[in-house]
């Protein structure tokens, strides 16, 4: 499934007016805006806790929170403006759209399984938000079985591959032509954006076609048009700026002799992390995700030559291909991958470092020399310690 984009939200400021005389009077602060009261009703949650999140300033940010009592819960927003909200309830997710338009919202549904068993009404986009959740939620496990499947093949079961592909594939299929049919009929909404994921192939940018930023620019105009002070079409100009140059990057070599084309992404503290600045060390590009089996099987043999290595010039540099932070950080530290040079943009296939790579399975690997130069591509088990012996011993 591909990861929904996350929207951010401007902050608010007050100004204190002192008028000039000999009373000094105080204007008052006005009162913070009224937002939108969400009302929800859910059978088999009582005592459960209800939380409201917004994207703010490109993170997660709990506005409202509510203890669900005879199956009711209150959250109330902070803006009428437009907002993308994330409720939660235990692990269950409901995505809402509200703006200036919507009324307040009345939800109701039934744990567990609340993301896909609930009704919902005052939001249009959030009805039209549900409409495509579930659409793509019917093929999301049949993806995942999938993707599961191609990540266990032997590499050079070149067939089983093709074929496993080729059923992801079918299925992109159809939710791209969804995305497009449902785009094309209100390229102002804020759910367009949410759907210009399905034109990402599954198999990553090296299957992208090129037309279809068509669309990408349609939306960025329509919601610019519909919500002049909003920062959302910023956003998707950026989505097409970061697409132009993945999609252009796609010829960088990346063969062995090659110079390895620079990555530049956040670590686990949310800084950024250049592969350039490991130069002068022997370092192994390692793309990987948590929920990779091969990558997992393959870690205990990558901290075995790092610990034997790493006094020698060794290191590794992680590109988790991972959508949650949590699952990646999680098998860090339960694979006790020791080295300081995990990043990720926390996009998955979409990763911008797959794309300049042209990653398409995983677990895949380069090996750089001191100077940064690819000597190797994916190593494992005995060859990549024999060839570590052969740079390093």
């Amino acid at each position: 499934m591909k990861k929904l984009i996350q929207y951010i939200a401007p902050a608010f400021a007050f100004t204190l007016l002192v008028s000039c005389g000999g009373s000094e009077e105080v204007t008052p602060l006005p009162e913070m805006e009224v937002g939108h009261v969400i009302k929800g009703n859910v059978q088999g949650a009582e005592g459960l806790e209800a939380k409201l999140v917004v994207f703010e300033g490109g993170v997660n940010t709990p506005i409202d929170s509510s203890l669900i009592v005879n199956g009711a819960f209150e959250l109330s927003t902070r803006t009428k403006e437009l907002r993308q909200y994330l409720l939660y309830v235990e692990n269950e997710l409901v995505l809402l759209f509200l703006d200036p338009t919507s009324q307040d919202v009345a939800l109701t549904g039934s744990m567990p399984g609340l993301g896909r068993n609930y009704e919902v009404t005052g939001s249009g986009f959030s009805e039209s938000v549900q409409e495509y959740m579930l659409f793509i939620l019917n093929d999301y496990d049949k993806e995942v079985a999938l993707i599961n499947e191609v990540n266990a093949c032997n590499p050079d079961d070149k067939k089983q591959v093709e074929y496993l592909m080729a059923r992801l594939d079918s299925i992109f299929v159809v939710q791209r032509a969804y995305a497009v049919e449902n785009i094309m009929k209100d390229t102002t909404s804020p759910v367009s954006w949410l759907m210009l994921n399905e034109l990402f192939p599954v198999n990553g940018m090296a299957g992208f076609d090129s037309s279809d930023i068509k669309y990408f620019h349609m939306v960025s105009n329509g919601m610019r048009s519909k919500y002049p002070d909003s920062e959302y079409p910023q956003y998707i100009d950026d989505q097409i700026a970061g697409i132009n140059a993945q999609y252009q990057s796609l010829s960088a070599n990346t063969d062995a002799g090659g110079k390895a084309p620079e990555i530049n992404l956040n670590d686990t503290n949310g800084k950024a992390l250049p592969l350039s600045s490991l130069k002068g060390k022997v370092v192994l590009i390692d793309f990987w995700a948590s929920w990779c089996m091969p990558c997992r099987q393959e870690n205990p043999n990558v901290v075995r030559m790092y610990d034997k290595y790493k006094d020698k010039g060794f290191t590794v540099y992680s590109v988790s291909l991972d959508e949650s932070k949590d699952a990646w950080l999680k098998a860090i530290k339960d694979d006790n991958l020791s080295w300081p040079n995990h990043v990720s943009d926390l996009k998955g296939w979409q990763s911008s470092a797959a794309a300049l790579y042209s990653v398409t399975s995983i677990p895949a690997t380069f090996l750089l020399d001191r100077e940064g130069n690819i000597i190797a591509k994916n190593l494992r088990g005995p060859e990549l310690e024999q060839k570590l012996q052969q740079v390093l011993d």
